[in-house]
């Protein structure tokens, strides 16, 4: 195993790299392609559901939703396999090869949700686990003291980890060309020993995105405003209604108050203009991310951090199993406990005849005298059940 490498300096000039992403027109293309199929089908996915209703039309939203999340992760992978490759200063592939590859990205991204999900409910077991412990009665309260703010410190540092550290490291070192299991061991290995330079750096550059997306707003807002008051001035105020639902409503058949073809320019035209916004600013985003991950794992020993994750996750599964051990055994004995404490007689006492008829009221399962008509906890009528009882003894 490698010994461990340092950690390269923090170095923020790099991000100003992220503005390339706004030049590479490839890779911009495939975006807003993307933006473009994803939102066609969302339009198909309304109109479907809204002519055929019912059970059939939420069958078909949900596959055309599932189709969307396909369409904009393969897209968008794409766009990234080009990004990292002018991160890496070599010649981007064609934008065919990069979105074959953001296709063959999706089972890696898949198995890596699974994994989130099965570490979000592991903890949310254990958390759960604490909490019944908790309710001991004596030593729960105090428990319950010192395990809450433990837990939800833990789960938020958990949380930040995975929006902070896991998902803008798995996403790109999977772009990368890296292995599922690579890709974990990066994670693995980053959040160990380079985590304050991750965090870092993802600070800058959402600072450096926050600046580029004011000088985008700041110049589109001001034409667009201008240019489509001017147009429903001239065209019509027809133009300036839309929107997804008015799309739906006149492919549905419904009128729409008149708006006919201007209102579809008008929304297609508007619709041109953010995804191409949402574009750059995705350009910008991957871009950066992509530098990111270049400089977090720089000098990294990734056999060193494979080797690491094999062992942790084998301690992990040995610890699993001794604790299932010991809790089968604690069961077990707890069980076997049972019928000897019911059945054990108390030393010195003599049993009198009440007692051997001494019934439990099924109520409030408390005990109550063979003559007792009523419980004396909850007031139960027993009169019938004492009658069955006796009759049942005779």
């Amino acid at each position: 195993m490698g010994q461990p490498t340092s950690a390269p300096r923090i170095d923020f000039s790099q991000l100003l790299r992220a503005a390339e992403g706004l030049t590479q027109w490839r890779p911009m293309l495939l975006g807003f392609l993307t933006l473009v199929a994803a939102g066609l089908l969302m339009v198909a996915g309304q109109f479907l559901a809204f002519r055929l209703g019912g059970g059939a039309g939420a069958l078909i939203s949900a596959f055309i939703a599932l189709l969307v999340v396909v369409v904009v992760a393969a897209g968008f992978s794409g766009a990234g396999v080009m990004l990292m490759d002018r991160a890496k200063a070599i010649e981007p592939r064609s934008m065919v090869d990069a979105l074959l590859f953001g296709l063959t990205c999706l089972p890696k991204f898949i198995g890596f949700a699974l994994v989130l999900l099965g570490l979000a409910l592991g903890l949310t077991m254990v958390a759960s686990l604490v909490y019944f412990v908790c309710k001991l009665p004596g030593i729960g309260p105090l428990l319950l003291f010192v395990a809450h703010p433990v837990l939800v410190v833990l789960t938020g540092v958990t949380f930040t980890a995975i929006t902070w550290v896991a998902v803008p490291l798995f996403t790109p070192a999977v772009w990368d060309g890296r292995s599922f299991k690579e890709s974990l061991s990066l994670v693995y290995a980053v959040a160990r020993t380079r985590l304050i330079q991750v965090v870092a750096l993802l600070l800058g550059l959402y600072v450096v995105m926050s600046v580029i997306a004011l000088l985008l707003l700041a110049a589109l807002f001001p034409g667009y405003g201008l240019m489509t008051g001017l147009a429903a001035a001239i065209v019509g105020p027809g133009m300036l209604g839309g929107g997804m639902s008015s799309i739906v409503g006149i492919l549905g058949g419904m009128d729409m108050g008149g708006g006919g073809g201007h209102l579809y320019a008008g929304m297609l035209a508007t619709g041109l203009i953010f995804g191409v916004a949402t574009t750059l600013m995705f350009q910008v985003l991957i871009m950066g991310v992509n530098l990111v991950y270049l400089s977090a794992t720089a000098g990294l020993d990734i056999a060193a951090s494979q080797g690491a994750l094999e062992t942790h996750l084998e301690q992990a599964k040995q610890k699993a199993r001794e604790a299932q051990e010991r809790a089968r055994m604690a069961a077990e004995r707890a069980r076997q406990a049972m019928p000897q404490a019911a059945t054990a007689p108390v030393a010195g006492a003599v049993p009198s005849p009440a007692a051997k008829t001494a019934v439990h009221c099924p109520q409030c399962h408390e005990g109550i005298h063979a003559d007792d008509l009523f419980c004396g906890s909850c007031g139960v009528n027993h009169g019938y059940f004492l009658y069955e009882m006796r009759h049942f003894e005779c």
